[in-house]
């Protein structure tokens, strides 16, 4: 922790005003050589190519491996990197006999330490697992690490987003970085999936966005509500056709907006209709209709779905009925 002492104390001296992300921080170096197991057309491609430019990533002697998983040690060397351009600083080799990944484990420990980050930073360091070099690390310890890499320079990633919450995660580190434009889940929900392992190419889309702005995302998540009432994620299959939950509540909100279109202040589950059903009967009819399916196809969750206990909970959650 020595090597940076120095660093440290000329960085409290000098710090201004946040340095500009982009070319001046992460300047291309060096000439992208070409990937056999990365091609033009792979999603990933430009942040492959990038990482490569800028120094951030190197391949392995198999190729980039988009699809291989990121370790802990590679994770914190990612980040050690992304931290290190940020602030304009080197960081030296392994000394002979130490681990490859050891300097950059002592770089971010030490600036998760310094003064120029937060005080959740510094409570946030001593539980990470610094030590598990080779254990495939998840997306919530990778952001953990890039979190240590870019706090201090918060200045130089405005918000492009306003997302307040996500269907599994509500903190604040995550939330910043969907709100930068750095993340967007794994579906159109924006679910973040914390425990997941996280691809070289997930990656090395993530500090790309990073490295320039023009890379990062705007992202609108859809309304996650109806699952959260429903007490199902998108993908519990109703019916034993595989009809899964997003599309059994789209029709089930469809089918009770309809009705509380017709019937406007007189919307009750127990209204009887001309032809002597509820609106109820109605509600469920009306849906399996539109959908294709009989109440025999239903899975558990079909049967343990209550459609009125449903509805009253979105409406505490979205503040109103759905009309």
């Amino acid at each position: 922790m020595k090597r940076f002492a120095a660093f440290f104390l000329c960085a409290a001296l000098c710090l201004g005003s946040a340095w500009a992300v982009g070319e001046d921080k992460f300047p291309a170096t060096q000439t992208y050589p070409g990937y056999s197991d990365v091609a033009e057309k792979d999603w990933f491609y430009d942040n492959a190519k990038l990482c490569y430019e800028i120094g951030l990533m190197k391949g392995t002697n198999l190729g980039f491996e988009p699809g291989k998983d990121l370790t802990t040690a590679e994770s914190i060397t990612l980040a050690a990197r992304v931290g290190a351009a940020l602030r304009g600083d080197e960081i030296p080799a392994a000394a002979p006999g130490e681990e490859w990944y050891r300097p950059y484990v002592e770089y971010l420990q030490a600036v998760a330490t310094s003064d120029s980050t937060s005080a959740e930073s510094s409570a946030l360091a001593p539980s990470l697992p610094w030590n598990d070099a080779s254990y495939p690390a998840d997306r919530e310890l990778f952001l953990y690490f890039l979190f240590l890499a870019v706090d201090g320079q918060q200045d130089a990633f405005p918000a492009i987003n306003q997302i307040t919450s996500l269907p599994d995660r509500s903190d604040d580190i995550v939330l910043s970085f969907y709100n930068w434009g750095i993340l967007t889940g794994v579906d159109k929900y924006g679910t973040f999936a914390g425990t997941k392992t996280l691809t070289r190419a997930e990656a090395a889309a993530m500090v790309s966005r990073i490295a320039r702005p023009e890379l990062r995302l705007t992202f609108i998540p859809l309304d996650y509500s109806p699952f959260t009432a429903a007490y199902m994620t998108p993908d519990t299959v109703v019916f034993s056709s595989g009809l899964p939950a997003r599309e059994y509540l789209t029709a089930v909100n469809n089918a009770i907006a309809a009705w509380e279109a017709a019937l406007g202040n007189e919307f009750n589950w127990h209204y009887v209709w001309t032809d002597g059903k509820t609106v109820l009967a109605h509600v469920k009819e009306d849906t399996l209709t539109a959908l294709g399916v009989t109440e025999a196809m239903g899975t558990q969750a079909y049967e343990d779905f209550d459609v009125q206990v449903y509805y009253s909970r979105l409406i505490d959650l979205m503040g109103g009925p759905l009309g």
